[in-house]
């Protein structure tokens, strides 16, 4: 029976923590369809959430009015004909030229066949009530979490705010604007590991959630890759399996450990890292002493100690007893 769940996977963040590196070589691994948009923000395209709302203008007509908007659509319809995939340019033109609901989100993955999903590193922030829409919409999706020390999750969140920002330097902020921003909504949410494994689990079934570490990019990309390639694919169906064994990688060997996205180097005022340690202080903690592996690494590196938990094995992934 051919399967009917228009998505197989969701990437639910965190911000800064190696989504953009999956999003890239979930991309190019045979049998994967990624549609050329990293971070949809449909599910949070509610002004409530502090992210980007892309999507908040529902109606075609609204937007178009907008000059800017159609020069955007003309040059990205313009490079997936580039890319000679047909595929690409339908999506284009569904994305800025279509009146946004469930049904349109859910014929943007009609196009493509094998394993879909899309990576929204913002949906860590979602209630319960618009994760329920996802599980609506697509119940035996799987989760992918990838995490980062919350220290340093938060400072590379910052520094990638003043990544436009040319010749940019410490000198040229006070550190109270700094602060601010660490305790704004934006930045807590998604530093708030705790409250995004709580509502995810209240609604999909914790089986359907992976844990992975950003830690493991560097220290062990490839399993962390394959780990979370077998984890999406258990499960799927004969259809989409075959295509994960017949499909060809037209771009070679993938670029595992290849920085994507990164933030500018600039080093933490110590008076921000004492903020961010103290805040995050318990959370850490909370997790190492549950789950040790990274958790309990980041909780040594950040404070010089170790949890209660004895497991120190570093897994690149892990799933909710």
């Amino acid at each position: 029976m051919k399967n009917q769940t228009p998505i197989n996977f969701w990437g639910i963040g965190a911000q800064k923590a190696g989504t953009t590196w999956l999003h890239f070589n979930l991309s190019k691994t045979p049998g994967f369809s990624v549609p050329p948009v990293k971070e949809f923000h449909y599910f949070d395209r509610d002004t409530k959430y502090p992210s980007p709302n892309f999507l908040s203008k529902t109606k075609a007509r609204d937007r178009i009015a907008s000059t800017p908007y159609l020069i955007k659509a003309g040059k990205s319809i313009l490079k997936s004909a580039l890319t000679g995939k047909m595929r690409n340019i339908i999506f284009s033109f569904k994305w800025y030229f279509s009146d946004y609901s469930d049904e349109w989100y859910k014929s943007i993955f009609s196009i493509y066949g094998g394993i879909k999903g899309e990576i929204t590193p913002s949906y860590s922030m979602l209630s319960e009530e618009d994760i329920s829409r996802m599980f609506a919409m697509a119940p035996d999706a799987k989760l992918i979490f990838m995490l980062r020390n919350p220290v340093d999750r938060a400072w590379s969140h910052f520094r990638h705010t003043k990544k436009r920002i040319k010749g940019f330097s410490l000198d040229s902020i006070e550190e109270n604007e700094i602060i601010t921003f660490m305790q704004n909504e934006g930045q807590e949410l998604r530093s708030d590991y705790a409250r995004t494994i709580k509502n995810f689990t209240s609604v999909f079934p914790k089986e359907q959630l992976l844990i992975c570490f950003y830690d493991a990019i560097i220290d062990a990309p490839e399993q962390l890759l394959q780990e979370i390639i077998q984890f999406i694919t258990s499960g799927s169906s004969t259809e989409n399996r075959e295509g994960l064994r017949s499909s060809k990688n037209d771009e070679g060997d993938l670029p595992i450990k290849k920085v994507v996205n990164k933030s500018i180097e600039l080093d933490c005022p110590p008076e921000v890292l004492a903020l961010l340690k103290e805040k995050y202080h318990d959370m850490i903690l909370d997790l190492a002493s549950q789950y040790g592996g990274y958790f309990d690494k980041w909780y040594y590196e950040t404070y010089g100690k170790s949890s209660e938990n004895n497991d120190d094995r570093l897994f690149p992934t892990i799933r909710i007893p």
